[in-house]
């Protein structure tokens, strides 16, 4: 039983130093990242937002941390979700999922935090 205890506390205490986590804003939250690798690249990561908002999101922009196994940032950047005539805008309560694809060496946890929200209204949120 100490055994355990021991590494609830190990685990909660480098979360909470070492770990990163993603970061919603202003009613959209990201719920899930997943990751491709292939021979030591990160191919591709997939991003699902989640509008918990009382408005429909036309436009989410980001930013994308790459880290590797000893979560030293290997490289960050910038990226959105706009809706077009293709892609929906996401209604209150929704979610919608995006793909990019990278191709970062060595990358093996990914971190989505978001910066700017904007509404279909035309209203924004940073």
């Amino acid at each position: 039983m100490k055994k355990i205890l021991f590494v609830l506390i190990l685990v909660s205490y480098s979360k909470i130093f070492y770990g990163q986590d993603n970061k919603g804003l202003c009613g959209v939250q990201v719920n899930d990242v997943s990751k491709v690798s292939s021979f030591g690249y990160l191919v591709s990561y997939v991003v699902q937002f989640k509008n918990t908002s009382k408005k429909t999101v036309d436009g989410i922009y980001f930013n994308t941390y790459f880290y590797d196994n000893s979560n030293k940032l290997i490289s960050s950047e910038e990226s959105s979700f706009n809706s077009n005539n293709v892609i929906d805008p996401i209604a209150s309560g929704f979610t919608k999922s995006i793909t990019r694809a990278p191709r970062i060496k060595g990358a093996s946890k990914v971190v989505v935090t978001i910066y700017k929200v904007h509404y279909s209204d035309g209203s924004t949120c940073k």
